[in-house]
């Protein structure tokens, strides 16, 4: 695959002219990676959802750390984040959420807006909030977020390992639990058609597209499938993301 360019806040800033923040989920309705946009400006615009905290999550030494960007932070940004939930708040302490797979993230100054950048190879889906919905599929990432967590407290070295993974071989895994879920499952869908072709999409693209980090993803999953079976389990760790 070609290497992703992560999104500048320079021409973050451009899409933010009349708007507090802008998201694309990057499915197959829409080209391109996916990029989630924050504006954090010195005065509220009283016009719409008006952004004063985002906080997401990083990994350090291995394991997953709490991060959190203001107008105050040091700038420029410029690091990776880490899977998990993304929250923007406002100045009366409303939010918007997000859940992603992991990517990269450029913040720095644009007149006198501090510009956030939030750019993955992997959907960044709406968890909703203030002023906006569901995305097809994202309490189903959700609930694979929470199995995630469930192994990390069980397994020793997962949060390592599901951490150093890249976030196509996360979204990978999801897949392809996902898939298998719905596969001998007809009810479920029966229940969500629009969610089991989705699916069915996303698992033949990214196969095709990038079987590395397909068979990584397959790696995770049975992980995670071997402490639902019983085995692999040692004591309890700290919570991550």
């Amino acid at each position: 695959m070609a290497p992703l360019v992560p999104v500048e806040p320079t021409s973050a800033a451009l899409q933010l002219a009349n708007l507090g923040f802008v998201a694309s989920s990057d499915l197959p309705d829409r080209p391109g990676p996916a990029y989630l946009l924050v504006a954090l400006r010195a005065v509220p615009t009283l016009r719409h959802f008006d952004p004063e905290l985002v906080e997401y999550w990083g990994i350090e030494a291995g394991r997953g750390a709490y991060r959190a960007l203001t107008r105050h932070t040091a700038l420029p940004v410029s690091t990776d984040f880490s899977w998990g939930l993304i929250r923007i708040t406002d100045r009366l302490k409303v939010t918007n959420e997000f859940l992603s797979f992991g990517g990269w993230l450029r913040a720095d100054r644009v007149d006198d807006d501090v510009v956030a950048a939030f750019t993955s190879p992997a959907p960044i889906l709406r968890r909703g909030g203030h002023s906006q919905g569901l995305d097809c599929g994202a309490d189903a990432v959700g609930a694979w977020f929470g199995r995630l967590l469930l192994t990390i407290d069980f397994v020793a070295g997962f949060e390592c390992q599901v951490g150093a993974a890249d976030p196509t071989a996360r979204y990978a895994a999801f897949l392809t639990e996902a898939i298998e879920r719905y596969r001998h499952g007809e009810t479920l869908r029966g229940a969500h058609p629009e969610f089991w072709n989705l699916l069915v999409t996303e698992s033949r693209r990214l196969q095709a597209s990038d079987p590395g980090a397909w068979r990584a993803g397959e790696e995770l999953r049975a992980v995670v499938e071997s402490l639902g079976r019983g085995r692999s389990i040692d004591a309890p760790s700290d919570r991550s993301p």
